[in-house]
């Protein structure tokens, strides 16, 4: 794990879009996973600035989406593929076959956790995969207490996940199950990259990074990810000793 902090939220979302854009070039057919979220919503802004700018050819680039709130439609401005769409994937124009996000209204959803893990097999595995940490250290929907063993899989919300979520809906929603891409996966990913920012953030990192392994911190995992990063402002990195 290689451990980066930076003076501000703007500086370090300029540096997460130069890596994933690294990642475009050392490889352009990458398999990039993103997640959906307020902490990497400036990157995703500078990454389509940039790409486009610099001209980068980012047309065999696949996309899959982290994670999905269950029974939310993707036309939902609350959902992560939403998200992901407005921010990043219309304006650069992704070609269709080349983005893959879970279906949350899919009648069988253990058949897109199935699909999802075929999609990365043949698709020769993440390159990079771009995550945030939850309030109570998950990363997508792998909640406190989730093996470390598992691939994509459907996930029951923690009550802090289902209480801070609400802050993407414009009323109050029921968010009770999650679908995820696994920690097995983030693990095997050859490039996985954890985001935080601001103060509130600044007890959790701490817990992820400096305290011992859990499966219930699942984002101490990033401690034993061969190449982990791991990207703070000042603010989320003031716990540190």
């Amino acid at each position: 794990m290689n451990l980066e902090i930076f003076d501000t939220y703007e500086i370090l979302s300029y540096n997460v879009a130069e890596q994933i854009i690294s990642a475009i070039i050392k490889k352009p057919e990458a398999l990039i996973c993103l997640a959906a979220g307020d902490t990497p919503k400036r990157s995703y802004e500078m990454l389509v600035q940039e790409l486009k700018a610099r001209k980068i050819d980012y047309g065999k680039v696949h996309f899959i989406g982290l994670d999905e709130w269950i029974g939310i439609s993707p036309e939902n401005p609350g959902s992560c593929q939403f998200f992901l769409r407005q921010t990043l994937l219309s304006p650069l124009e992704i070609n269709a076959e080349n983005i893959h996000l879970f279906n949350a209204m899919a009648e069988d959803i253990h058949k897109e956790c199935e699909k999802m893990d075929n999609i990365i097999e043949q698709l020769g595995g993440i390159d990079l995969i771009v995550v945030g940490i939850g309030m109570n250290g998950h990363i997508g929907f792998n909640e406190p207490g989730v093996s470390w063993n598992k691939n994509s899989h459907i996930a029951n919300l923690d009550e802090v996940t289902q209480k801070v979520g609400q802050k993407y809906f414009s009323t109050q929603t029921q968010l009770t199950q999650g679908i995820t891409i696994g920690l097995k996966q983030l693990l095997n990913a050859k490039t996985a990259l954890l985001l935080a920012n601001g103060l509130k953030k600044a007890s959790i990192i701490k817990k992820a990074l400096e305290e011992e392994m859990t499966e219930n911190i699942p984002a101490s995992i990033f401690q034993k990810h061969a190449n982990g990063l791991v990207f703070l402002d000042r603010e989320s990195s003031s716990g540190l000793s």
